[in-house]
């Protein structure tokens, strides 16, 4: 069993998309033997009010077991408790996505807090988006940089029962985090964007194998990538490989 907690579904402006409907991104997957996804709405992230996104992403995914929605929801945006409320008793979400850097917030801001406090007040995780798209690949008009996740580890233990987990986050994003985030079990990464020979295992294991989801952002990315890195890249015991392909996914969804 293969989980991707790293999917979309939808288009984004500065690319043309192909793979991303429920059923093709599905077919898509299953080329490359990935059985469940983690998905989330591309247009979400640049929408002023990124709420409307959410009810469509509901619909579209109704009739797929295998497709599992995130809300994604912009604390920085008036009224968005009402609207995390209605996503979660309205369109059955159980886990929330957010785009600090486009929503224009950092996470040692009140508002992150607040997000946090409310997800573990309805028993969310709360997914982190360093970045939806290499900043080499970004429209001269449209450069966001990546989020500053310094100051996670702080909220993060402040919040010690809220799971949070990072995509989207290189390298170099998540090394000064390895120090830091021992002793924190509710920090969880994906591993897209770890770049590198046997990069994923090398930095899997100063963070935690315990806290490493398989993911690969497609479609924006071929999944048969982040499928190489961990089987051919990495010599992982069959009991690690299969806690990075579907055991910690299965036991960040058992903590939301």
């Amino acid at each position: 069993m293969i989980t991707d907690s790293n999917a979309n579904l939808g288009n984004w402006p500065f690319r043309r998309m192909c793979y991303n409907t429920p059923d093709s991104l599905l077919e898509r997957l299953g080329r490359a033997n990935i059985d469940r996804a983690w998905v989330v709405s591309m247009e979400a992230a640049l929408y002023k009010d990124c709420h409307a996104a959410n009810e469509p992403l509901a619909e579209a995914v109704a009739d797929y077991e295998a497709l599992r929605p995130l809300a994604t929801i912009n604390p920085n945006f008036p009224a968005w408790q009402r609207d995390l409320s209605e996503c979660v008793e309205k369109l059955g979400f159980r886990a929330v996505r957010t785009y600090p850097n486009y929503q224009q917030y950092g996470l040692d801001q009140p508002v992150f807090d607040d997000l946090l406090s409310a997800a573990e007040e309805l028993g969310l995780f709360v997914s982190v988006a360093v970045r939806m798209t290499d900043e080499r690949h970004h429209h001269p008009l449209c450069m966001v940089p990546p989020v500053d996740l310094t100051p996670l580890p702080d909220v993060a233990a402040k919040h010690a029962d809220v799971p949070i987990l990072l995509v989207n986050a290189k390298n170099n994003d998540l090394t000064p985090l390895v120090e830091p985030t021992q002793g924190l079990p509710n920090v969880f990464f994906e591993l897209s964007h770890i770049e590198g020979m046997g990069g994923v295992e090398e930095l899997g294991r100063k963070l935690g194998l315990e806290q490493l989801l398989f993911g690969t952002h497609a479609p924006y990315y071929y999944p048969e990538s982040a499928i190489l890195k961990v089987t051919r890249e990495c010599r992982f015991t069959q009991d690690e490989l299969q806690a990075i392909l579907h055991g910690n996914a299965q036991r960040l969804l058992a903590a939301d």
